[in-house]
């Protein structure tokens, strides 16, 4: 399989959002936040123009970009020393598309030594990047004591 083979990607129109998609889209959001991922807002807290959420694994990385509800790029990548979560090099598994489907692939993304989790790397989407004007205002949003073990445990309940 090649690597833009593996690069697995959905959109909708915007002019076919509805209101209770953008409603379970926040939701979604607070289960991103709930299950223990950083948030990083890109270019001020008040008014982000891209918002960043990350999840550590021993070895991986489970991150989201949203750029907005229709430029949304979930991805898993192995963690290393020069690893940037804002320019990452490679992936072993990404998302592009919508809000609602990406933030729903990241969530139930099988944990990293699951046997069938994705595990070979390719090149990361550009999308995964994030303009580096927006990099001089980030404020990070660490999660609340207690969630960061949530997603390992909530995941690993659920496949096993």
């Amino acid at each position: 399989m090649t690597p833009a083979n593996r690069v697995i990607t959905m959109s909708q129109p915007c002019e076919q959002s509805q209101p209770s998609e953008l409603s379970e889209v926040d939701d979604l959001l607070r289960a991103v936040v709930a299950d223990g991922f950083t948030v990083y807002l890109c270019g001020g807290a008040d008014r982000p123009e891209a918002i960043v959420a990350t999840y550590a694994w021993e070895d991986h990385v489970d991150y989201v970009v949203i750029k907005d509800a229709h430029d949304v790029t979930a991805a898993r990548s192995r963690q290393s020393r020069d690893w940037d979560v804002f320019a990452p090099a490679s992936v072993v598994w990404s998302y592009q598309g919508h809000a609602r489907w990406a933030l729903r692939a990241i969530l139930d993304l099988l944990p990293p030594e699951h046997p069938d989790a994705p595990a070979e790397d390719y090149p990361a989407p550009t999308a995964l990047r994030v303009d580096p004007a927006h990099l001089a205002n980030v404020s990070v949003r660490s999660p609340r004591p207690g969630l960061v073990a949530r997603r390992a445990m909530r995941l690993r309940l659920a496949v096993g």
